[in-house]
């Protein structure tokens, strides 16, 4: 069932979003052909059309991420998916999942059409030449070291992205504690959170600082591997970013199962 939901997001999402890449994608290929021309005014004009067609992926990405979820989770809609023969877990990974895959997909289609605007096809070329020797002679003298990191890499970032996400859906959830003005005690929440979170970053920060210049953990750190010190700075932050949104799906799936409020006055 979890696919079939899945299936009617990417839906739902393509819709609004396939047509704007196609856009943005056809805009900045003309761009680039009417740099060539004498005359500046078309290409001007057709960079300033890229440039809105970027920022509004951007926002449209932030608002379709918000208003997905709102409106079929927290609005009349609510009264619908509620009775559908799924869980609430699968509910929350539907949205999830796919506004993270938009959220990739739009990150990609707006650095494809900047770099067609404005690298010089040399410059790409040379950049993607040294980053292939770089990859190559890294996991050529380190595979195992490079693979792992690698993939730890990969899992720290989309840890991130659903963290992300889940904060968005926890602000939204926790305004249902109210009737009205539901946007702006969101917001308050989403201000609050991000606010303790940042508290939260810098205590760490500021222990990790502390703890770098003490002798005995400088020598704990030279008696590593390059791999083991890796470990030491990766697997706290994956840890970290694990539990914060763990938390943020605890609370978003406690509200949505005990405390749902399904309202249309958002």
């Amino acid at each position: 069932m979890l696919g079939k939901l899945m299936n009617y997001e990417i839906l739902a999402m393509g819709r609004v979003f396939l047509p704007l890449y196609g856009a943005l994608i056809v805009v900045s290929i003309v761009s680039r052909v009417l740099q060539t021309l004498p005359s500046n005014t078309p290409a001007v004009i057709s960079i300033i059309v890229a440039i809105i067609l970027i920022a509004s992926i951007s926002i449209l990405t932030l608002i379709l991420i918000l208003e997905r979820f709102r409106k079929n989770l927290l609005s009349n809609e609510g009264y619908l998916m509620m009775t559908l023969p799924v869980s609430i877990d699968k509910l929350i990974l539907s949205k999830m999942l796919v506004s993270s895959i938009c959220s990739v997909a739009s990150t990609i289609v707006v650095i494809i059409s900047i770099v067609i605007l404005s690298a010089p096809w040399n410059a790409i070329v040379g950049f993607f030449h040294l980053l292939a020797v770089d990859i190559s002679v890294s996991f050529s003298t380190e595979p195992i070291f490079s693979v792992f990191l690698t993939i730890e890499i990969i899992f720290l970032n989309l840890l991130i992205l659903f963290s992300s996400i889940l904060l968005l859906y926890t602000c939204l959830s926790l305004g249902m504690l109210t009737n009205k003005y539901r946007r702006l005690v969101a917001f308050g929440f989403f201000v609050a959170i991000t606010t303790l979170l940042q508290i939260l970053i810098a205590i760490i920060t500021t222990f990790t600082i502390l703890a770098s210049v003490s002798e005995r953990v400088d020598s704990f750190m030279n008696s590593l591997s390059d791999f083991g010190q890796s470990q030491v700075i990766f697997l706290p932050l994956i840890i970290l970013v694990a539990v914060i949104g763990l938390a943020l799906y605890s609370i978003t799936r406690y509200m949505l199962k005990n405390k749902l409020n399904l309202h249309d006055m958002y």
